[in-house]
């Protein structure tokens, strides 16, 4: 039996879809839409990022270019499907967001037929807000520090979600998580894909001011946002996990049908 934290490839459908956890996360994040997509006939693809899965001292040593790089990787892997999905969460959002800007100028990544966003890292909030947006435009400091809980709503602090997610953070990254939101930001007019975005209300990492910034900065034709009223930051795996699944599965489904 493999770890939470392994890769996942679920489903045999012609339509993929790559799904992109977010950062000190796993793809157990995004499994349980990965399972929604593969129920309705989809092919849908996990990969564990970089720096991922084994200790929080060996995400020091990646930076942002190398995300980048690993979800392109992981996207190409994709070519030969009849349509190719991306959906992202909070740093993976920002990675969709890159893979969006250059599909759309056709260089060499496969056309994304819609993209789905979930609580995109664009303006934090909290102690995230300080570690981004402080510690974020300082020199890069060779220390990993502790976390705290989970942002979810459903989280019995007795009991925490053991999905193979880091429980601490190099500081390093927050001038790398701070760079990959600014650009993914700027990338946004790049942005063509049918676009939904979700964002949790209770969201303690991430403010949903920034989903609705991001929301006027896409060019995609078709655009939505939806605001979760009970969830926090990693909507997969929070009380509205259902609605996070049923809206995505619609979103690629409109696209599929229409």
């Amino acid at each position: 039996m493999g770890r939470p934290s392994d890769p996942f490839a679920l489903g045999d459908g012609p339509d993929a879809c790559l799904l992109l956890h977010g950062l000190t996360g796993s793809p157990a994040e995004m499994r349980p839409v990965g399972e929604a997509l593969a129920r309705n006939g989809f092919r849908a693809i996990g990969p564990l990022l970089p720096g991922h899965g084994t200790s929080p001292e060996d995400l020091y040593t990646v930076t942002r270019g190398q995300m980048v790089h690993a979800a392109e990787s992981a996207l190409l892997s994709l070519r030969g499907a009849r349509r190719v999905y991306v959906c992202g969460l909070s740093m993976g959002a920002l990675l969709t967001l890159h893979l969006a800007a250059r599909s759309w100028m056709h260089e060499g990544l496969p056309d994304l037929s819609a993209i789905a966003l979930l609580a995109p890292a664009i303006e934090f909030a909290g102690a995230t807000w300080f570690f981004t947006d402080v510690l974020g435009r300082l020199p890069a400091l060779p220390f990993v520090v502790g976390k705290g809980a989970r942002d979810l709503q459903n989280l019995d602090e007795r009991t925490p979600i053991a999905d193979g997610s880091y429980l601490a953070v190099p500081l390093r990254w927050g001038p790398e998580l701070h760079a990959l939101s600014q650009n993914g930001l700027k990338l946004a007019h790049r942005v063509r894909a049918p676009a939904l975005i979700l964002h949790g209300a209770l969201d303690r990492t991430v403010a949903p001011s920034g989903s609705r910034r991001l929301l006027r900065e896409l060019a995609s034709p078709h655009k939505e946002l939806h605001i979760l009223p009970r969830s926090g930051h990693v909507l997969p795996l929070d009380v509205e996990s259902d609605e996070v699944c049923r809206l995505v599965v619609r979103h690629f489904n409109e696209v599929q049908h229409g």
